[in-house]
């Protein structure tokens, strides 16, 4: 892969615990690539543990490209070249991070990666009811009943 410094420099191809790992493009890549999906079940215990995964991080080099980070700090590029048994060679390119200002999350996935984060702590109903204060706060007289609503969740 080739990209821009800061991420060129997130190059771990064997995280130790899930926090190195979400900090891991290597690991990134392999357990997107083995779970289908970067969202949060992509980088539990379960899945640094996991030895495809850790197999397959080992293969993902991380290099700087002078000309993509010469496009910081308003564009974040990538481009990733994957080779398969085959012989067949996949490649995509990017000039931002999803997500990015240039490339916005929809509500509506905001809201799935919110309930995604809450309910691993919190069930359904209450992480329901904190989103909905959320969502209502530019109304709101004060911040007391979302604050209820955390501290109740959370016991």
């Amino acid at each position: 892969m080739d990209t821009y410094s800061f991420a060129a420099e997130l190059n771990d191809q064997n995280p130790a615990n899930t926090l190195a790992g979400k900090f891991s493009v290597p690991f990134a890549i392999a357990t997107t690539l083995v779970n289908g999906s970067s969202g949060v079940g992509s980088f539990t215990w379960d899945a640094i543990g996991n030895q495809t995964i850790q197999a397959l991080a080992k293969k993902v080099d991380v290099r700087e490209d002078p000309s993509m980070t010469a496009k910081l700090p308003d564009l974040r590029p990538g481009a990733v070249s994957i080779k398969m048994t085959d012989g067949t060679v996949m490649q995509a390119a990017t000039e931002t991070n999803r997500g990015d200002w240039a490339d916005p999350y929809s509500e509506d996935e905001l809201i799935d990666k919110y309930f995604s984060l809450a309910t691993r702590l919190w069930d359904k109903s209450a992480a329901q009811a904190v989103l909905d204060e959320v969502m209502n706060l530019d109304q709101a007289p004060s911040i007391t009943p979302l604050s209820r609503l955390i501290s109740e969740a959370a016991q």
